[in-house]
């Protein structure tokens, strides 16, 4: 998707758009959540190195689905993409892609672009490069990346690697781990099918 992005939005705003695909890709934050990453206002989600050993997220309870305040830990990945930014140019919101306004040649405004249409731009860089979420069927259009599918992506990738449901519960922010297990079931049922195979093999190589 990061290749066909000039495409979309232009080269001038390019750099802006793929580096919040990354922060989709990275964090598991919904794409509301990913625009209201701060770096220094505690009303938002603020990035913390100082708060133990390793950095956390911290989410006031104003911007939560179930009004809680608390803090997740900050995916490495995520980290990585953050850190990019030297400290001397950390203010203001992390991500803040660019008006399209330059591409048609007229001067961009000064608001902040919406949620909503963010999404839709989202989507149609993930069609122009053709990732395909959910096949065409019966007459139904195929489905393309979202920004919530890069969320999705991040927990797959959690699950796949072996974090448990509880701790990808909490990254992902999930009501319970019931909800983590009914949309990630097929890769912990993979993964401990792995395991049980590999588990397996050892005892008949030892008792053979």
């Amino acid at each position: 998707m990061l290749t066909v992005v000039p495409v979309v939005v232009g080269e001038s705003a390019a750099g802006s758009w793929q580096y919040l695909l990354r922060g989709l890709w990275e964090s598991g934050l919904r794409l509301g959540e990913l625009l209201d990453v701060h770096w220094t206002d505690p009303q938002y989600l603020v990035p913390n190195w100082g708060t133990g050993m390793y950095p956390v997220l911290s989410i006031p309870h104003e911007r939560q689905k179930n009004a809680t305040e608390e803090s997740i830990p900050l995916l490495p990945g995520f980290e990585a993409v953050l850190q990019e930014t030297p400290s001397e140019n950390r203010s203001g919101f992390v991500f803040e892609p660019e008006s399209l306004q330059t591409k048609a040649g007229r001067k961009p405004g000064d608001e902040r672009l919406r949620v909503e249409w963010i999404d839709k731009v989202v989507t149609r860089i993930g069609e122009k490069a053709g990732v395909v979420v959910v096949p065409e069927k019966n007459d139904k259009p195929a489905k393309f990346a979202s920004a919530h599918d890069l969320r999705r992506s991040c927990a797959d990738r959690l699950v796949e690697a072996g974090v448990s449901e509880r701790d990808v519960a909490s990254v992902m922010r999930h009501a319970s781990v019931e909800t983590t297990r009914r949309h990630y079931a097929p890769g912990t049922v993979q993964r401990s099918a792995a395991t049980i195979r590999d588990r397996l093999s050892i005892q008949i190589a030892v008792t053979s």
